[in-house]
């Protein structure tokens, strides 16, 4: 599990190279669930409706910026743009998930924290993943001009991803440590 800390945080500190303007979504991605009655379902929930599918979106913001998935966005390869594109409207919906699951059983500091961390770092992915699809185009024009503004795009969101890197590392430092989480499938760091 420690790669997959490690992981994670590379994935966050790659994106940091890329700002606009911030945007959330305050509606559900599914039904709401009913509250969690134990800690044990809210770990369960939240591995398996907020961190298994955003460790897939982290990944493509992680190689955004390497330089094969470059040529394929400049030379406009559809498979390329369409994951890409699948992808950040996923990550744009990253607090919806966590409205879907809600927020953990009442009383437990710990699960709270998490909570926490998590929309802190959907924030600011939201704010990400609409700058790196806003940029997508741009980076595919072919027009030098074009391009260096799609560049620039990316590279101001850089803030925003740090933050939500740092975010999202302490959540899962945390959770690690949770038999609850461990038991959902979230391994410890060694």
């Amino acid at each position: 599990m420690k790669r997959a800390l490690v992981l994670l945080l590379c994935i966050a500190f790659a994106v940091a190279g890329c700002g606009s303007k911030k945007h959330t979504s305050s509606v559900p991605i599914g039904p709401v669930l009913p509250a969690a009655q134990s800690p044990q379902e809210w770990a369960d929930r939240v591995v398996n409706i907020f961190l298994r599918p955003i460790n897939t979106d982290l990944n493509v913001v992680t190689n955004f910026n390497n330089p094969q998935i470059r040529l394929f966005i400049a030379s406009q390869n559809p498979t390329t743009l369409r994951i890409i594109k699948k992808r950040m409207n996923d990550l744009k919906r990253c607090s919806a998930k966590l409205i879907q699951i809600g927020p953990p059983p009442a009383g437990n500091l710990k699960l709270s924290m998490i909570d926490d961390d998590f929309h802190k770092a959907c924030d600011d992915y939201e704010q990400v993943a609409d700058t790196l699809e806003k940029a997508t185009p741009f980076l595919a024009s072919g027009r030098a001009d074009v391009m260096q503004e799609g560049e620039k795009m990316v590279r101001g969101v850089k803030p925003a991803s740090g933050r939500a890197a740092d975010n999202l590392a302490a959540a899962i430092r945390i959770a690690q440590k949770l038999p609850e989480f461990r038991k959902a499938g979230l391994k410890p760091s060694v």
